[in-house]
């Protein structure tokens, strides 16, 4: 097996593992059969690492699984406030914050004891504060229907790039000659600046979802009688791309598909296949961005977004008042009426809790 870029042999010194579809963004497909590690590196600072800077906020929001490490938190905005993004969509301050009107001192922190600090350091100027009535008088309070602002943005040739690279080693992936793709290598690197690759936008689903079915998808065509190869990418369900292999294909019918659910984990098989005609093509297809479409899919995905760290909460709610109630009854092998008037007060507290301002 040779890298199907530089040429040289795979070896277990240059062998790495090709994540064909990012791990940062929740991407499961591998192989160490495409690429060296060398070239892998290159890549990963050119163009990988921009698609994933784009679709962090997505990947975050949803937590997705990675093989090391979790998505990592995302910085916005909450009027003048710095605001951080969890992992799963919670949102906090990124640092205290205090004003001063005479003798009253307000002051807004992520935690108790982020605020008991700078009462500490005001305390320096104003030794009149009295630091322990301050802290027995503190409220924690969580406001779910403020709006932070965070910087999202998706296109440009470096994530063009970036799925032309994914198609490529999806097509390698499968039995693909790396002969048939040494065309799209100068773009890929980027020595050229064009090759066919546009973006998506379909008047209805290619593929059919659920609620709680927000899918990467990478589909291998290739067509005899149209006598064209492509590979249709979908990342979170709303970033479509195509990218043409081929318009001169003259080998046999190839369909090859991956389906990976982020939310539940589980790999979907769809009975439909995908077929793109020229009608589809010359209507849905374009170099640039419409931000327009774009913006409308996006509301879609994040209220999909929301319904699933939604469900996620009421799962945990669940889950953690069962483990409650185990370790307080820890030798009852049988629910009693006690114990499920308890699990069913606790649930409701807790979803009173959370949701009361949904």
């Amino acid at each position: 097996m040779h890298c199907y870029v530089c040429e040289n042999e795979i070896t277990k010194e240059n062998e790495t593992e090709e994540h064909i579809i990012l791990n940062a963004i929740g991407g499961k497909l591998k192989s160490k059969k495409l690429i060296c590690v060398s070239c892998n590196s290159k890549f990963g600072s050119q163009i990988d690492d921009k698609l994933s800077n784009q679709l962090r906020p997505i990947a975050t929001m949803l937590n997705v699984k990675r093989d090391r490490g979790k998505p990592q938190n995302i910085k916005g905005k909450f009027g003048t406030r710095d605001i951080i993004m969890e992992p799963g969509g919670k949102m906090r301050l990124s640092r205290a914050y205090h004003e001063i009107d005479g003798n009253v001192f307000h002051i807004e922190a992520p935690s108790i004891s982020g605020a008991k600090k700078v009462l500490l350091g005001l305390k320096r100027n104003y030794p009149q504060i009295d630091i322990d009535k301050a802290m027995e008088e503190a409220e924690s309070k969580s406001d779910k229907k403020f709006k932070a602002t965070f910087d999202m943005n998706f296109g440009g040739i470096d994530i063009a790039r970036a799925y032309c690279k994914m198609a490529v080693n999806f097509f390698i992936h499968h039995g693909g000659s790396s002969k048939d793709i040494q065309h799209l290598l100068p773009f890929i690197e980027g020595k050229h600046e064009e090759a066919e690759v546009y973006y998506f936008y379909p008047k209805s689903e290619v593929f059919y979802k659920g609620k709680e079915e927000i899918l990467h998808s990478i589909v291998l065509r290739g067509d005899k009688l149209r006598k064209q190869s492509y590979v249709f990418i979908e990342l979170f369900n709303e970033f479509k791309m195509i990218v043409f292999l081929s318009r001169d294909y003259q080998g046999e019918d190839i369909y090859e598909s991956y389906h990976h659910n982020i939310v539940t984990n589980e790999f979907i098989d769809f009975e439909t296949q995908l077929v793109i005609t020229p009608k589809v093509l010359k209507k849905s297809c374009s170099k640039e961005l419409d931000e327009v479409k774009f913006l409308e899919r996006m509301k879609y995905l994040f209220q999909q977004i929301h319904n699933v760290n939604v469900d996620r909460k009421k799962d945990e709610i669940i889950h953690t008042s069962i483990e409650e109630l185990k370790q307080r009854f820890p030798h009852e092998e049988y629910y009693t009426a006690e114990m499920r008037n308890i699990l069913f007060g606790r649930v409701l507290e807790k979803y009173f809790e959370v949701f009361q301002n949904e």
